[in-house]
């Protein structure tokens, strides 16, 4: 039986709440789970000094080896959810290789700009050492000055791809269980088309 593994791709806009819902769907559908910031801190951590002093290209180098890695799991048959803040033009080029190594959702995690400002400041106030693995400017701006950056602008991945748009305002809308139920719907009809 010939079957791809799943890449559920789960993306927003910083402080949408992707990390909480990938980690929630990760244990839910009982795959790993690929977070590019975890690695970007993995990578900061092995010269132990702050992210703004690494060279200019480090974003794209960590970028880069979250989609290899990504990659060598859906080569390897491991389904996975992945999660980062890319905006379209990132995940624009990379689409194609990972439809073609695997069965592909995209979540989108969508909150208003007010929510996701002070999810987004709040993260960076709570864990100070946040700024230095990754180079938080608008928590700086506001330990620095008080004052509330407005979000940068947010061009949501549009792709043919399966996509789900979750409203992380309070509640998810929809919730766990019916964005599970839409990406579970894939696999009926996948073992149907196999069987016939």
């Amino acid at each position: 039986m010939s079957r791809k593994p799943k890449c559920i791709i789960v993306t927003g806009r910083p402080g949408s709440g992707k990390t909480t819902l990938a980690r929630t769907l990760g244990a839910r559908l009982w795959m790993p789970v690929i977070s590019r910031d975890e690695i970007k801190e993995g990578y900061v951590n092995t010269y132990g000094i702050k992210h703004d002093q690494l060279p200019d290209d480090t974003n794209g180098l960590v970028s880069n080896l979250f989609f290899e890695i990504v990659n060598y799991y859906l080569v390897n048959n491991i389904s996975v959810v992945i999660e980062a803040a890319f905006q379209h033009n990132v995940w624009e080029p990379r689409i194609p290789k990972i439809r073609e190594l695997g069965s592909t959702w995209i979540v989108v995690c969508s909150a208003n700009d007010v929510v996701a400002t002070k999810r987004h400041l709040q993260r960076g106030l709570e864990r100070p050492e946040r700024e230095f693995y990754h180079g938080d400017t608008r928590v700086a701006h506001y330990r620095k000055t008080g004052e509330v950056l407005s979000p940068s602008s947010y061009l949501t991945p549009n792709f043919d791809v399966p996509t789900i748009m979750v409203s992380t305002d309070g509640e998810y809308v929809p919730s766990v269980d019916e964005i599970l139920k839409q990406i579970q719907s894939s696999d009926t009809k996948s073992n149907q088309e196999m069987s016939l």
